[in-house]
């Protein structure tokens, strides 16, 4: 069981970077199957509530981030609907790449199709892209942090 949760853990940590795979969700998911799959001897039910309220957490600020990156640097909801389709179709064009560049564009071209200037419609793009990349960050950290806490129980 072991070995699955492992694997589900890197597959969630994979998706931290791509949209559309439950990053954080993934690893709380495999901790939480693995206490039921063994009776929460190796990892405590408190553990576990642990691993969900930073789970939570790391859902909530990265929306947080990346609405707020976009919004500090002027994006309206036309550039924020804009960067999360361009976003997508730059992810399954381009792969990650593609993500940050799809992302950078859709928001410039929602700001465009908004009315704005070409200089603030760049500048919403930068900031989705900010805003993305302090989301992948604060995903990552709480991602490594429930997987290390993890292990450290179950295998220490």
């Amino acid at each position: 069981m072991l070995a699955i949760a492992i694997i589900l853990m890197v597959i969630g940590m994979i998706g931290i970077f791509i949209p559309g795979i439950p990053g954080n969700g993934l690893i709380f998911l495999s901790t939480l199957l693995y206490g039921i799959f063994t009776k929460f001897e190796e990892i405590s039910v408190i553990m576990i509530v642990i691993f969900g309220v930073l789970t939570i957490a790391a859902f909530m600020l990265d929306y947080i981030s990346s609405v707020m990156g976009a919004k500090k640097f002027g994006a309206t909801k036309a550039g924020i609907i804009g960067g999360i389709l361009g976003g997508f179709v730059g992810l399954f064009i381009f792969n990650i790449i593609g993500l940050l560049i799809g992302q950078f564009f859709g928001t410039l071209i929602g700001e465009l199709y908004y009315g704005k200037e070409l200089k603030l419609s760049m500048k919403s793009g930068v900031g989705s892209l900010i805003g993305y990349i302090a989301g992948v960050a604060i995903n990552t950290t709480i991602g490594l942090t429930i997987i290390v806490l993890f292990l450290l129980k179950v295998l220490i």
